[in-house]
């Protein structure tokens, strides 16, 4: 059964759709099947995807469904059997109380297995992220246990600066929640992948790749820890 993955943060400007592509991309570099839900109206994933096809690393580039819909969590459970990984690239935009927007977010919330929440190497786009914060934690209350669980992951990172430790812990401190080891560098290439349906991986340097390599490694290790706690719980 798949695993469940939620990109995810009211807040713009902070990557998700570029996250979700270089995960994607480099779980099925590394022989996952993967299946990217843009559950975004911008559908800035499905035209990613397009813009791949016929090329020569379009083998690389994972599948793309186009999702925003409020029977987010129906799609999920009907594709968990024929994938490895399911990614959720979702909208920056929390929604208002029953209307469709927050229906998929919350949707996308209770159907994952974990969730990364992006934030720049700011202290603003870390306290603009307070909304998203207040809603996991008024599930974690109703449902009496902090799942799914959230780790927090710092994108943009200028290559040669203490930044993004520092706002690492300053994540750590404002929610007491955990933040990925591994920082995202900023690169030129990550604009550029964009056009072509590409990744870091087919057009970033030695340094890039290896850094976006150790990202996607970090996550396949949490979500295999958080698949086992799952299973031990109900042991």
């Amino acid at each position: 059964m798949a695993k469940v993955i939620l990109i995810a943060n009211q807040k713009g400007g902070v990557g998700k759709s570029t996250i979700a592509t270089t995960l994607g991309t480099g779980l099925k570099r590394l022989g996952h099947r993967v299946l990217l839900l843009d559950a975004d109206s911008q559908q800035s994933l499905f035209k990613w995807r397009a813009s791949a096809e016929g090329l020569a690393h379009e083998q690389d580039i994972p599948w793309v469904e186009r999702w925003d819909s409020p029977l987010i969590a129906e799609k999920i459970k009907k594709e968990k059997q024929h994938y490895d990984f399911i990614i959720i690239d979702s909208a920056s935009n929390l929604g208002q109380k029953g209307d469709a927007t927050q229906k998929i977010i919350l949707g996308a919330i209770k159907s994952a297995d974990l969730i990364l929440t992006p934030v720049g190497p700011s202290p603003f786009d870390v306290d603009g992220t307070e909304d998203f914060i207040n809603l996991l934690r008024d599930i974690w209350e109703r449902f009496g246990e902090q799942k799914p669980p959230i780790y927090f992951l710092i994108n943009g990172v200028q290559v040669g600066t203490t930044l993004g430790r520092e706002v690492g812990e300053y994540v750590a401190n404002t929610y007491q929640l955990p933040v990925l080891n591994t920082k995202l560098q900023m690169r030129q290439a990550y604009r550029q992948c964009v056009f072509d349906g590409s990744s870091i991986f087919h057009l970033g340097d030695a340094q890039s790749k290896a850094n976006a390599s150790a990202f996607v490694d970090e996550v396949l290790k949490l979500s295999m820890l958080n698949s086992d706690s799952k299973v031990n719980s109900h042991e």
